[in-house]
């Protein structure tokens, strides 16, 4: 029935050939999705013979307590429902139907939905409709109760023998069903499920507002038909919570963990003994300077090319090593700073005093310090980074990733007119008034590139850092 490796998938297998691709048909999926659905409803269907006379009064002593519960707190309002509703044939027939039939159309059109326009969201709503009905399953067994049209002592009227409803629960076509699968109540856990997954994908309003209409109506019919009490409602919400909880758990991709050898420097860390690197830049601000505001802005458009900027290793223990977690917010004060000092023997001071201050863990493990006064008409800047994210070369290479300006494309001559004449001989030199192409961002620092007739002049923040950074680089 599941439709994975049972007889009929061979068979149609047999029939189809082979998928070239190795893939499998979209519709085959859903005839599966659908078949998984329909078997994880069956299940409770198990006959009540299996559960014998005891499994019986077992599910009368649960089914008076819940009552017993209801009317010590006031909310017995299944009784008044009921007698309302047996009253009225028209309303009591729809009831009836929509007891048997909304729930499940509402569940296996969601299904089909989110398979079709919304795929990367339909393997998690699979997995939480499974798990919710493996739970409920779970409750069945463990705790039956007889739903209260089956207490007709207590004054409850069974809407489906009065009516002579065909195919609702308790008509002779699902006689065999499971009479004492009550609690939680699958009516109002499929339609809030559906709910939950609705808010999910963000559908239009008026469908979420006609599902809530749904989730009332079911609410109402469940009970006017005596067939749950007010309870086995109210236990379907932390139900489906814990099954789309579990589902967006599983379905969660595993962190990436700190590899050995770099995990190696975080276990040796120590107050006295911290485990960063770093090196030094020098820019080159005589015309144009350079402030924090320019590092923070650089640093958040490069962010993509740079994830361990972003990320911090958390969950380490004595035999485990961390994984790598997304900072959900930067602390762009600690992580980009700003000094002023006298001189070169000041920035060696500054660095001599962050190279000793060990990294805190709560963070990512980079910091950048912008250092004016060093030299006249320069700016320096300190690039550190721990261990566990590179070493010195892989300093200089997070370094040049971030402060390396974009390569500027070959320059293009302007495009030829339909009408125009042919082109000049190849070995005609280019004309000089061929338009150059738009400059790009450049890091803070550089200088424009040069016109085309010109001698151009090296970036100074790209020609200083590799002898800055090797006369400067240093791990604790």
């Amino acid at each position: 029935m599941w439709g994975d490796d049972g007889d009929t998938g061979r068979r149609d297998g047999a029939r189809r050939g082979p998928d070239p691709g190795g893939e499998r048909r979209p519709r085959q999926r859903l005839r599966r999705g659908a078949a998984r659905a329909r078997a994880v409803r069956a299940v409770p269907a198990r006959g009540e013979a299996a559960g014998g006379a005891p499994g019986a009064r077992a599910a009368r002593a649960h089914g008076e307590t819940l009552y017993e519960l209801e009317r010590a707190l006031h909310i017995d309002v299944e009784l008044p429902l009921n007698e309302w509703l047996a009253g009225q044939s028209v309303l009591r027939t729809l009831a009836n139907y929509e007891y048997a039939i909304t729930y499940v159309a509402s569940a296996l059109a969601l299904l089909v939905w989110l398979f079709r326009r919304h795929p990367e969201r339909y393997r998690t709503a699979r997995t939480a409709f499974v798990l919710l009905n493996v739970i409920a399953l779970a409750c069945f067994a463990l705790y039956p109760v007889m739903p209260p049209r089956l207490m007709p002592d207590l004054g409850f009227l069974d809407t489906v023998r009065l009516g002579g409803t065909w195919g609702s629960w308790g008509s002779p076509l699902v006689e065999h069903a499971d009479r004492f699968a009550a609690l939680p109540s699958l009516h109002m856990a499929w339609t809030l499920w559906v709910g939950v997954e609705l808010a999910r994908v963000n559908a239009h309003r008026s469908v979420q507002a006609l599902n809530t209409v749904h989730i009332i109506v079911t609410g109402y019919v469940i009970m006017a038909t005596a067939n749950h009490f007010l309870v086995d409602a109210v236990a379907a919400v932390p139900l489906v919570a814990v099954s789309v909880y579990a589902a967006e758990r599983f379905a969660r991709p595993s962190a990436e963990r700190v590899r050995a050898p770099d995990a190696f420097f975080l276990a040796v860390e120590t107050e006295r003994a911290p485990q960063h690197t770093g090196g030094v830049i020098m820019l080159d601000t005589s015309a144009d300077p350079v402030h924090r505001a320019d590092l923070i802005r650089l640093v958040a458009e490069r962010m993509d090319r740079l994830p361990r900027f972003r990320q911090r290793p958390d969950g380490a223990g004595r035999w485990r090593r961390p994984v790598w977690r997304d900072q959900a917010a930067l602390d762009w004060d600690w992580h980009v700073a700003e000094r002023h000092v006298t001189g070169m023997d000041g920035l060696r001071e500054v660095i001599a005093r962050v190279q000793a201050e060990p990294f805190p863990r709560d963070r990512p493990l980079w910091r950048i310090i912008l250092v004016h006064g060093a030299e006249p008409g320069r700016t320096a800047v300190v690039f550190l980074m721990h261990h566990v994210v590179a070493d010195g070369v892989g300093v200089v290479a997070q370094a040049t990733a971030l402060m390396e300006p974009p390569q500027d494309p070959a320059p293009a001559g302007p495009p030829r007119a339909a009408s125009a004449p042919r082109s000049p001989p190849r070995s005609a030199p280019p004309s000089a008034s061929a338009s150059s192409p738009p400059t790009s961002p450049r890091p803070p620092g550089c200088p424009p590139p040069a016109p085309p007739n010109a001698a151009s002049a090296p970036c100074t923040c790209r020609s200083t850092w590799s002898a800055t950074s090797r006369a400067g680089t240093a791990s604790g």
